[in-house]
């Protein structure tokens, strides 16, 4: 594995102390958005092919490489933190909602079938 594969992996996951894997998630669009750039705009800005722009805009996990960040950030006005957000890979148990399922058979209408 090379090093720019390690840098990769390491940008789009890690491990907190308590042992959760968190994803990170690349809020590109959202902020190029949110400052008025299109995806023809930001490619032409940042100096990075078209087809990187438009893989990374439509992925919000794509493994993009620190430098094309940084190149992004730079092209947007701000700092490449800013493009980068975790997401939790696995909600806790507790947080998923419950499946609904009927408690107790005997409250549905009867209608002579057995």
């Amino acid at each position: 594995m090379g090093l720019c594969q390690v840098v990769r992996s390491s940008i789009m996951r890690a491990s907190t102390s308590e042992g959760q894997t968190n994803m990170r998630r690349l809020r590109v669009k959202e902020v190029a958005q949110a400052k008025g750039f299109s995806m023809a705009k930001l490619q032409r800005m940042a100096d990075i092919n078209l087809k990187t722009i438009q893989a990374i805009w439509h992925n919000p996990q794509h493994d993009a490489s620190l430098k094309t960040l940084d190149k992004i950030a730079k092209a947007l006005g701000v700092p490449v933190t800013e493009l980068i957000e975790d997401v939790p890979e696995d909600l806790p148990s507790d947080t998923k909602k419950p499946k609904k399922v009927a408690e107790d058979s005997d409250s549905y209408p009867k209608d002579g079938r057995k």
